[in-house]
């Protein structure tokens, strides 16, 4: 990963050592390239330098990231050997910024180099924190996608933004462990501004991140399985004694109540049950059902009906289990 980040950053450097500033001074450079009637296209470059975090309660990931505009503008063709630097007062640009950024750390400043063919380089590097919409149904096996949402200052009609594969790349190890990122797709549309009462060009570059479930299965539902099994061990001690059988059931609804607490900090406050809810939800019942079956077994044995409490004794250390299998089936395969 750091040879082609330095390989990228040490190409700009150069570029930019090398560059002469452009000697541009007609106004006329400051409209719209291309021919009466006929939008400009604007290809959209996107290198991602590193993604350190994905955060599902806040719906935003934390990237360092290159963006880079180009276009072709015959009036821009000069006699230099190499690209020269320009301003933006200079010449025109497509006032292309990002939708979704929510937060900006640093960034470097804008840079637009004019080849002398005439081809147009804007150049931007942006860190911080890109917002998306979770949709969090299938978690902890659920996938997500991140996307990039960049628009022009121009109406569709005056410009078309577009993207491609080829014009996409992602380095090739990232800070966040957790995820499988890779490129999905770009889709140029128009974007409807309603306080301006305008339409704009837009582009989403979209990234398919396909969340790493060992961590959850490992810290969350191994563990729960655990205890809703530990559970099950009311079920095989003699009715006679009642401590340990109630203390055994309440200890295992407590510490379901005190997972869905740990997860709560996880997700955002949504208001559909994804399948880790299905999952603790059910499980709850089921604790909570060894519980009660604990209390009734306390109390028919009281009542002299040693034989009723310990039928109901067996029937559950086998109703139970497969009620249980039940629920891994519904709540993570359906």
């Amino acid at each position: 990963m750091f040879p082609r980040i330095a390989a990228v950053v040490l190409c700009f450097m150069c570029a930019n050592a090398l560059a002469q500033d452009c000697t541009f001074d007609s106004p006329d450079l400051l409209l719209r390239p291309g021919e009466p009637g006929q939008p400009t296209e604007v290809l959209i470059r996107v290198y991602v330098v590193d993604i350190t975090k994905i955060l599902d309660v806040e719906q935003s990931f934390v990237t360092d990231v290159y963006f880079r505009a180009e276009w072709t503008d015959p009036r821009l063709v000069h006699d230099g050997p190499l690209p020269c630097q320009a301003r933006p007062d200079q010449v025109w640009t497509p006032q292309v910024q990002s939708l979704n950024r929510r937060t900006l750390d640093s960034a470097s400043p804008p840079q637009i180099r004019v080849a002398p063919d005439g081809s147009v380089f804007f150049v931007v590097r942006r860190f911080g924190e890109f917002s998306y919409e979770a949709d969090l149904g299938d978690f902890p096996f659920d996938e997500q996608t991140l996307s990039f949402v960049i628009v022009s200052a121009h109406e569709p009609q005056e410009v078309v933004l577009r993207s491609d594969e080829a014009a996409v790349g992602m380095a090739e190890r990232l800070s966040v462990v957790n995820w499988n990122l890779n490129f999905r797709e770009a889709r140029s549309g128009a974007l409807y501004v309603a306080p301006r009462d305008r339409t704009v060009a837009r582009l989403d570059i979209e990234f398919s991140a396909k969340r790493l479930t060992g961590y959850y299965v490992w810290k969350l539902i191994v563990p729960l399985v655990l205890v809703v099994m530990m559970s099950w061990s009311v079920f095989w001690i003699a009715p006679v004694h009642v401590a340990p059988r109630l203390g055994l059931a309440a200890t295992s609804m407590l510490t379901l109540i005190a997972y869905r607490f740990a997860l709560a900090s996880i997700l955002p406050p949504i208001a559909y049950m994804t399948r880790m809810d299905l999952f603790l939800v059910f499980a709850s019942v089921l604790v909570f059902g060894a519980l009660a079956v604990a209390v009734a077994v306390t109390y028919v044995a009281d009542k002299g009906r040693d034989g009723l409490a310990l039928r109901i004794n067996e029937v559950a250390r086998w109703f139970s289990p497969l009620m249980f299998a039940a629920v891994i089936v519904f709540a993570f395969w359906f």
